[in-house]
This record gives structure tokens, sequence and C-alpha cells, in this order.
């Protein structure tokens, strides 16, 4: 009882300050004469965000290009002359148009390589107008990443930003040239990591809200640093799916632009183990946990990493790098994403034990 007359107490004495607040302010208002604006504090606080915003993009947009990739038949005059006869007119291939971001102060440009797939030459349109020839100077197919260069003439590269701090609900823009509409902008949020978008791609994605359409291909995910975490990669292939789009974290970009660079062509990290899947069925004939993850060693390759580590067949792999191993997909990406020279922690599963072992990634034989 004594709890309950408290609570009145504090009730009516809230309410008498709230009234007293009320009269006190609306009295002060009319004794002035003149009233402030409602919501002027708030408004002001929009507009400078808005002006983030806005100098955020203005800051971006010279780094991200229109790429053209004109397909081989239209520059080979032999197979032209073949079109001809059947009737087919010269040139009458359509280019592909794409986007692409500058990265470095050399003229690099990392792009998707399904953008320039089959291309014979492409051009570059900068964020001034200028439209320039591109060299292409390598690709890494499984991750869909080809990185062309121009000349470094008053161009404005891009910042790298660390795609490993991103968080999912950060607020991201996507930027490029889609249905070949030149400094289209768009914004939204990441709505997850490590996405699967597609299963015979060799890294995991960023999925996004912001609207990424054809011809963003290739354009950056920028963060609210004006730093590059993400290349845009694809949406969701279902036609009635919205604010489904993936992009390609950027370490995992960097990663292969740097050896292209420096190499000519990108040397894939090699671990050397053929993995399966653990499937319900398998996880019964294993009589292995009914909740364990991770990827079934099937295979070690001789002389590799994995061999030299202590790997069997039968093996479990369920860490990798300190972090839980969700599956085969997920041990493949993590894979490729560490440098070439290092040594990894991993965990095994062994006849109901965890074992950890250290295993050195090495480069793939033939890369």
């Amino acid at each position: 009882m004594k709890s309950v007359l408290r609570f009145l107490i504090f009730v009516v004495i809230l309410f008498g300050a709230v009234l007293l607040l009320y009269f006190t302010r609306t009295k002060s208002a009319t004794s002035a004469g003149t009233t402030t604006p409602v919501g002027t504090t708030h408004y002001s606080a929009l507009e400078a965000v808005d002006r983030e915003f806005t100098d955020l993009v203005s800051h971006v947009l010279p780094s991200v290009v229109s790429i053209t990739a004109i397909p081989a038949d239209t520059t080979n005059p032999r197979i032209q002359y073949l079109r001809s006869l059947f009737g087919f007119q010269p040139g009458a291939t359509p280019p592909q148009l794409g986007s692409g971001v500058i990265v470095s102060p050399e003229g690099h440009i990392v792009t998707n390589f399904h953008v320039i797939q089959g291309a014979g030459s492409a051009e570059v349109t900068l964020n001034d107008g200028r439209v320039l020839p591109a060299k292409f100077l390598g690709a890494d197919i499984p991750s869909d990443i080809a990185i062309l260069q121009i000349s470094p003439e008053n161009i404005s590269p891009i910042a790298w930003g660390n795609s490993d701090d991103v968080k999912v609900g950060q607020m991201v823009f996507a930027v490029g040239n889609p249905l070949g509409l030149q400094e289209t902008v768009t914004q939204g949020i990441i709505s997850a990591r490590g996405r699967r978008a597609a299963s015979e791609a060799a890294n995991e994605f960023f999925q996004t809200d912001a609207a990424i359409n054809r011809g963003n291909s290739g354009g950056p995910l920028v963060s609210l640093r004006g730093e590059l975490i993400g290349i845009n990669n694809m949406v969701a292939a279902q036609t009635q799916t919205q604010g489904i789009a993936f992009s390609i974290p950027a370490n995992t970009v960097r990663r292969v632009f740097e050896s292209i660079r420096d190499h000519g062509r990108f040397i894939r990290p090699w671990f050397g183990v053929s993995t399966l899947p653990l499937s319900p069925m398998i996880v019964r004939q294993l009589n292995l946990p009914d909740d364990i993850t991770g990827a079934l060693v099937q295979v070690t390759q001789t002389d590799s990493p994995a061999e030299k580590a202590g790997l069997e067949p039968g093996d479990v792999i369920v860490g990798y790098g300190g972090k839980p191993v969700r599956d085969a997909a997920d041990l493949r990406s993590r894979v490729v994403d560490t440098p070439i020279g290092d040594t990894v922690e991993i965990k095994v599963r062994r006849g109901g034990q965890i074992i950890p072992l250290k295993v050195t990634i090495a480069p793939e034989p033939g890369s």
C-alpha cells in the first residue's frame, strides 16, 4: 500500500512539473512578442548533415569513371568482313557499359571483370568529360575483379578503406553510371556481411540496400569517410527482389589489385585441401555433434601448406585465424583473403578432439 501511495505521489509531482514548464515557456514566448520558428535548431542540424553528404559526394565523384568496353568482333576487320557476308552490319555488336574507380596516382582503375569480358578495347570517361584509352593489366576471374590503367594526368584516386571494419547497419553510398547515366549516387546501409551471392565466387560479399542497377557494376561503395570499402558487383537475380545488392569487400579487391600491379597477374593464396560441406548425412556418418560447423577435409595435396601443417583426410576444420569456420565456402574465402607467407592458426576436430595446427599460406602453383 505504501509503495502504491509513493508511486501516485511521484506521478502527481511529475505531472505538475510538466505543466509548470509548459506555462513558463508559453508566458516567456508571449511576453517577447515574437516566436522562434518551430524546429529551427533541428533544421540547422539537418542542413549541416546535408552539407556533409554533398561535400562527401563531390569529393568522391572525380574518382569514379564510366567504362565503355568495345567487343573484340567490332575491332577485328576479318570478323567484320565475315559478318558482312552473312548480312550483319559492321560494328553491330553494341559496346558494354560499366563503372570503375581510380585507386592510384598512377592511373590504375578497378572494375568488374564481367564489365570488360570479351572486349577488344576499352575507353574510360572521366568525371570532367575527358575520354581516355584504357590498358587492360589483368584480372582475377573467380573474384570478378579486373584492373585497367589510364594516363595519370590530372586524376583523383579514391582513398582505400579497411573493409574488415565495416559493420552491419553502417551507412554507405554507391556511385556509378547505371544505364549510362553518369554521376549517379544512391544511399543505403550495409545489410549483411559474409554473403555468398554465387556458388562459384571465390570471395564473400557485403549485402547493401543501396540501389545498384545495370551499369553500376565496378563502381565504388563508399563509407561516410569517403573511403572505398567495396566494389559494386551485382543485384539479386530474382526480379521480384528489391533492396538486395552485393559488393566485393575492398580488402579483397586491394589484394588482387596489388598483385596484378606488382606481378602482372593475381597470385592466388594456396592452402592445398579439397573439402566437403558438412551435410546432415555426413555429420551422422562421422558421429559428429549436431551443431558442428566447419569444412570436412577430403584430400590434402602433395607438398601443400595443408599437408606440411599435418592436416589429414577426415579432419574437420572448425577454426581459421582465431574465428570459427562456418562451412567449406567460408574457409575458401578466408584463404583467398590471407596474404601469402602469413602463418595462420587453424583448429581441426580429429577423433573427438580439437587439435591446433599452424599453416603457412603459399602461392598457388601455376598462378
